[in-house]
């Protein structure tokens, strides 16, 4: 019985020694600063740390472009956009955060002489504030695409669109927009948005659409 008490005491003893190694181990590596791991020796801690400092650079990235916008929408205050125009929407889209490649921005005063595509006097004032607002986002690349009402010959009414969209992208470079900024797309009456037969229908299909490039 004694020396089984004896066995048993010296085992305790060894464990005890163990757990008193392992508490000074783990005691040791707190204190000692951690050494950069590198791939080979610990790939999760290295995918990990990589993840965070592309977080990181994210999210720096991300504070200067929205203090790059915040400095563009001041210098955009003194101008006066008209109600319902583009420049308006899009001045107003910019400042809610919203994502522009999402939105489709609906010219107001673009409205054409049946069966013409010359950009009318009436339509300057808001083609002037749309490059103004352009003028403070030169990064913007985006798409000029004109709609007709669905009547007459389709082909001709491809052809008119294509010279509508193509007239106010030029009207807009005299106005100190880049050409390489912007893209001219005509739809002719392939894509309604409304009922052709009605007259309602048919002026809210004849259209111009100002949409970012994705």
């Amino acid at each position: 019985m004694k020396s089984v008490i004896k066995k048993y005491s010296r085992l305790w003893a060894v464990l005890n020694c163990l757990l008193l190694v392992m508490v000074l181990s783990i005691s040791c590596k707190n204190q000692t600063p951690k050494e950069p791991v590198s791939p080979e020796e610990d790939p999760l801690s290295a995918i990990e740390a990589m993840v965070n400092e592309t977080k990181a650079l994210a999210k720096e990235e991300a504070a200067r472009v929205d203090e790059k916008t915040q400095k563009a929408l001041e210098s955009l205050r003194s101008v006066k956009f008209d109600p319902e125009t583009v420049g308006e929407k899009l001045y107003q889209a910019i400042l809610a955060g919203k994502d522009l490649k999402m939105e489709v921005f609906l010219f107001k005063t673009l409205n054409f002489v049946p069966a013409q595509a010359d950009v009318l006097p009436a339509m300057k004032s808001e083609l002037t504030q749309l490059a103004q607002l352009m003028a403070a986002f030169p990064a913007f690349k985006f798409q000029i695409a004109a709609h007709t009402a669905g009547v007459g010959d389709p082909i001709l009414n491809l052809t008119l669109s294509h010279h509508r969209a193509t007239s106010i992208v030029e009207a807009l470079e005299k106005m100190g927009v880049a050409k390489s900024r912007m893209k001219a797309l005509g739809y002719g009456d392939e894509l309604p948005i409304a009922d052709h037969t009605m007259p309602e229908g048919r002026e809210a299909n004849q259209r111009v659409e100002l949409t970012f490039v994705k």
